[in-house]
């Protein structure tokens, strides 16, 4: 068995064994056969189709190449009489060096892609790295997904519906690209800080301006080769994302367009910013372990991702009325004194201002629909929250351990999940503003270790005598507690 570049010039045999070993999708794509021609290692598939009208009978993907200065990957390579087509990258040098793993593309400064190219599956860990070329044809992390192409008996044709790598059994499965750029990490990350990356003009999916990888109409910044420390985000740009290159971390001073409406490059060098009028979405992380101390939230803001403002030092902050979502752990461990809640806001995500130990008060506004497991726990200072919502569901633990907590107002629940006061020592005051009904209260809602002679204040005896028949099963965590109507206690629990 051998194998040839297309020219012919150079013969060598491959691995024993393996370039025509059937895979059948049990093991992991780690597993797959590899095949070493000249000093370029592939894995051979057949009929892999990529969109909706490229379609490529025998093509190999480079999972291997030398460890030498420039590296020129080949157009085709030809194996036992078939040609094959290069149409993909995957490509990842050690993360760890010595003691533990030599990085294996320490020499390689250049890689040049040809322009059979489709995909670059993930390309990173080279630290000389200084020149990559993106060719017409190439997207950078397709989506892939795996499984078999299934007959449909209904339309006489069989129906593309995964992957397969190279076999010769005549296997009728295939690698099917839904064509759509996959957001994943990994892409020219742990680079030499000096790579710059060149595009074809004729790439259909990409521009490149101010050093920054660009949709190809120039609305979205995939990733950024710009080492600078202030940088300049181009006119246009309406989503600013980081799923590769330098990526944001290093930036102190960012220079952002009207038209952005979607944050998520990681800014964790900067103290201060201009949030354009027009910005919608503030993503994971975004100003997470930031040095930023104030900021304005644009009145277009919609969302509040996942850990935006967590542990920063901002003292102040005022929620907009168009914010509807606060996400999860979003001002975590935060420096806030004071926060003002939009009243459009409906859900505040779990752990959202957990260890905010400088809040003193919360006012959660009237169309608040749930407060997630742990949203105010653990913020020593609280003394006072008001929860405004006649519908809302208020989940575990949402002020566990505000050991300062004295009084919580509430005007309604649809529920109270477990463990919500528990640790509250100081909680003196409940106030229950609700004429009609109690706020429904689950089996192991959390009154451990509040204060001895909390006061459940009611406003008549209808919702007295609920509370009284709801409370009953914790009369040894409340211990003595009273139901009050004006001064007047009514029951004893």
């Amino acid at each position: 068995m051998f194998c040839f570049l297309a020219s012919g010039v150079i013969a060598v045999s491959a691995f024993a064994g393996n370039a025509f070993a059937y895979y059948d999708g049990s093991t992991s794509y780690s597993d797959a056969p590899r095949t070493q021609i000249g000093n370029i290692t592939y894995i051979l598939k057949e009929n892999v189709q990529y969109g909706d009208n490229v379609k490529v009978p025998y093509s190999a993907t480079v999972v291997g190449i030398p460890n030498i200065k420039k590296v020129e990957i080949p157009e085709k390579i030809t194996c036992d009489g078939l040609e094959f087509l290069v149409t993909d990258v995957d490509l990842c040098g050690e993360l760890f060096v010595y003691p533990k793993k030599p990085n294996i593309y320490t020499n390689v400064e250049e890689v040049e892609l040809p322009d059979t190219i489709y995909n670059i599956t993930e390309f990173a860990y080279f630290p000389k790295i200084a020149k990559v070329n993106i060719p017409k044809n190439t997207a950078i992390g397709r989506f892939y997904s795996e499984g078999f192409v299934d007959y449909d008996y209904s339309q006489n044709k069989y129906i593309v519906d995964k992957t397969i790598y190279y076999s010769d059994t005549g296997s009728k499965r295939v690698v099917f690209d839904d064509f759509s750029l996959a957001d994943h990490y990994g892409y020219f990350r742990y680079c030499n800080a000096k790579l710059k990356l060149s595009v074809d003009p004729n790439n259909p999916y990409y521009s490149y301006k101010n050093d920054m990888l660009l949709s190809k109409d120039g609305k979205k910044v995939y990733m950024s080769f710009n080492d600078s420390t202030s940088i300049t985000v181009p006119d246009g740009v309406e989503t600013l994302s980081s799923f590769g290159g330098y990526g944001f971390y290093h930036v102190k001073n960012i220079k952002l367009p009207n038209s952005l409406k979607k944050l998520w490059a990681h800014l964790s060098a900067i103290s201060e910013i201009t949030l354009p009028n027009g910005l919608e979405e503030i993503g994971t992380e975004v100003f997470a372990n930031s040095k930023i101390t104030k900021i304005t939230l644009p009145n277009n803001l919609k969302t509040i991702g996942w850990g935006a403002f967590s542990d920063t030092k901002l003292t102040k902050i005022v929620i907009p009325n168009s914010v509807k979502e606060i996400g999860e752990k979003a001002f975590i461990y935060s420096k806030i004194k004071s926060i003002k809640l939009g009243k459009n806001l409906t859900k505040i995500g779990a752990r959202a201002f957990t260890g905010c130990n400088n809040l003193k008060s919360i006012t959660v506004p009237k169309k608040v629909k749930e407060i997630h497991q742990g949203a105010f726990e653990s913020c020593k200072k609280l003394k006072n929250a008001k929860i405004l919502s006649k519908n809302v569901e208020i989940g575990g633990w949402a002020f566990a351990d505000c050991k300062n907590l004295k009084i919580v107002t509430i005007q309604g629940t649809k529920k109270m999940d477990a463990h919500t006061f528990d640790n509250c020592k100081k909680l003196s005051k409940i106030i229950i503003n609700n004429k009609k009904k109690v706020p429904k209260i689950t089996s192991n809602a959390g009154f451990k270790n509040t204060k001895k002679g909390i006061k459940f204040v009611v406003k008549n005896k209808k919702v007295a005598k609920q509370l009284k028949k709801s409370l009953k099963k914790y009369k040894r965590k409340l211990k003595n507690a009273n139901i009050i109507i004006g001064k007047k206690a009514i029951y004893k629990i």
